[in-house]
């Protein structure tokens, strides 16, 4: 009988592999890669989307869609532009352009977020006091009911505020400051709305707090709005209870609020 020490098993193994991998590469040497000039990339490359129109074709029919109000196929054009021809003269157009397509399909949120990448890339372009107006006019619209949060519409108040701000001479400085005595009717709409519920549920604090601001924030607001009567003797009634002091807690008070 032969002996095989471990140590002779440690060298004979690596050998065995390697007699294997030649026999291997015998029978397939049709079929052998050259893994020195092969590159794994190539298998996770797509192939890139064709396109049959330069960018100024694309830019003339973006434009012709917006002019026709196709304004998804318009959108689908400018975008075409920016991916395909990012350098070309166009771009800045499609840039803009793609903000006016997704404003007109009514998606307010995409336009904004394009008008913003606008002024992010071209912050001293001549038409940004137009995109600045539009940014605010994209949260404006995007705030559909007096009961939710108003956050949008105090973002379109730092839009509008921003072209007061910097471009005072311009048309849409007006348009802004228009703008704003709407938004700030909308919060106060809001305002009134949270008081108003807190007033008849016996939560006089809290509804004070609420009509105190009302009328110190936006007292202008107040009056356009027709508000000041009622917000008056609102008023007069949780100032009478708040003074009575904290006798007994109320309802909300004993459940947890």
């Amino acid at each position: 009988m032969v002996c095989v020490s471990s140590r002779s098993k440690l060298v004979l193994r690596p050998l065995g592999f390697l007699l294997l991998l030649v026999a291997f590469l015998a029978v397939n040497g049709c079929t052998v890669i050259n893994l020195k000039d092969y590159s794994f990339r190539d298998l996770f490359k797509k192939k890139s989307a064709t396109i049959d129109k330069t960018a100024e074709q694309l830019a003339l029919s973006g434009m012709a869609k917006l002019e026709k109000k196709d304004y998804e196929k318009a959108a689908e054009d400018f975008k075409n532009l920016k991916e395909h021809y990012p350098y070309s003269k166009y771009a800045i157009l499609a840039e803009l352009k793609l903000g006016d397509a997704y404003f007109g399909e009514l998606h307010y949120n995409e336009a904004a977020l394009s008008y913003e990448e606008f002024v992010r890339l071209h912050p001293r372009n001549e038409v940004i006091p137009y995109v600045l107006y539009q940014v605010g006019m994209s949260h404006f619209l995007t705030f559909t009911t007096v009961d939710r949060d108003p956050e949008e519409t105090k973002t379109a108040v730092q839009a509008f505020e921003k072209v007061i701000q910097n471009f005072p001479q311009s048309e849409y400085a007006a348009k802004s400051q228009q703008q704003i005595i709407e938004c700030k009717k909308r919060i106060i709409s809001h305002m009134f709305s949270v008081a108003k519920h807190y007033y008849i549920n016996k939560r006089y604090a809290a509804a004070k707090t609420r009509l105190d601001a009302m009328k110190e924030k936006y007292p202008q607001a107040v009056a356009d709005l027709g508000y000041g009567p009622i917000v008056d003797k609102m008023l007069a009634k949780c100032d009478q209870e708040v003074a009575k002091g904290d006798r007994r807690p109320d309802f909300w008070t004993r459940v947890g609020f």
